[in-house]
């Protein structure tokens, strides 16, 4: 977000704006996300986020301190976790599964819903147009929010969706093998050290480039599966409107 602050091409209006709008969205995109694990662990038979009030709408519930700032100030964070206990579902690999699902599921649904809004903006706008002073502003202001909506929640779903513990596509990859895979136990005991390494390494690659985007495990796989989804979003979009 410290980007669009400190970035002198833009007006001051325009820094507000983007940064509301960025700031808006991706609170959402965090806050379903968690939201979305706690209520399908519900379904599944585990109450354990209910009884500790995280099957809430409330950011505040869902928001980390730490992951947050960092976040703003480096340019990945986290979300505070949804306590679930697979033991309490009732049929445990179908519990996780789902529940490991949920969050990515709700990202991408939000990221389209966003997408949908962003074109309906554009042909509103086309057929009465747009007049200048305060209508303008918030114009401006639910472009930016739709369209971090679309790459905020995008690239939430692609982060998610990798092999490594503590991440979503871990616990997917777990609920098809047992305790015992070496995978998983090599990845319960070291996921969380490679995760923060990989993270590093994509954060220098993004500010330095050079040899450091070889190893961007992390850009390479979010960046191919957001890049994807959008030119599908675009290309159906292109269809639909001509």
């Amino acid at each position: 977000m410290f980007n669009i602050l400190f970035n002198s091409g833009l007006s001051i209006q325009d820094k507000f704006l983007m940064a509301f709008a960025f700031l808006f969205a991706m609170v959402i995109a965090f806050t379903m996300h968690e939201f979305s694990h706690g209520m399908v662990a519900y379904w599944n038979g585990d109450n354990t986020a209910k009884s500790m009030g995280r099957l809430s709408l409330n950011p505040l519930k869902h928001l980390d301190i730490m992951g947050t700032l960092l976040l703003l100030f480096v340019g990945f964070g986290w979300a505070k976790p949804v306590p679930i206990n697979p033991n309490n579902f009732n049929k445990i690999r179908k519990g996780i599964f789902t529940v490991s699902i949920a969050g990515v599921s709700m990202n991408l649904i939000l990221a389209i819903a966003n997408f949908v809004l962003l074109l309906i903006m554009f042909a509103i706008s086309g057929a009465v147009g747009v007049a200048a002073g305060v209508a303008m502003i918030f114009y401006k202001l639910f472009y930016y929010f739709f369209l971090y909506g679309v790459t905020i929640n995008l690239t939430l779903m692609a982060f998610n969706l990798l092999p490594i513990f503590p991440l979503d596509g871990f616990h997917v990859v777990e609920s098809f093998t047992s305790s015992t895979n070496k995978f998983c136990m090599f990845m319960r005991r070291y996921g969380s050290m490679i995760l923060f390494a990989l993270l590093i390494i994509s954060n220098l690659a993004s500010r330095f480039g050079g040899i450091f985007v070889y190893f961007d495990i992390i850009g390479l796989f979010v960046g191919s599966i957001t890049g994807g989804v959008e030119s599908l979003m675009f290309s159906i979009a292109g269809i639909i409107l001509t």
